[in-house]
């Protein structure tokens, strides 16, 4: 039987992490276009993960929340090894 995975698309950014709740607001109410899931506590680094046909919206709907919250700075896109799942 052949192991099906997840295919996703992650894409890790900065925020102070006061804006960590904003971002999660802006992004449901972006139509949930990716699941944030934060490394560790307090560090203010956040994993976005997207199904890949909506990452470059993700990327697109980011760049526009820069105006919100102060601070926003995309990183980059990860690997899932990369992750602590």
């Amino acid at each position: 039987m052949r192991e099906k995975g997840v295919k996703a698309r992650i894409l890790t950014v900065k925020v102070p992490v006061s804006e960590v709740g904003l971002l999660n607001a802006l992004l449901d109410g972006a139509g949930r276009i990716a699941l944030a899931r934060t490394r560790g506590r307090g560090e203010g680094l956040v994993d976005l993960i997207a199904s890949p046909d909506r990452f470059a919206e993700l990327i697109s709907v980011l760049e526009g929340m820069k105006k919100h919250i102060r601070g926003l700075e995309i990183i980059g896109e990860s690997d899932e090894e990369d992750l602590n799942f």
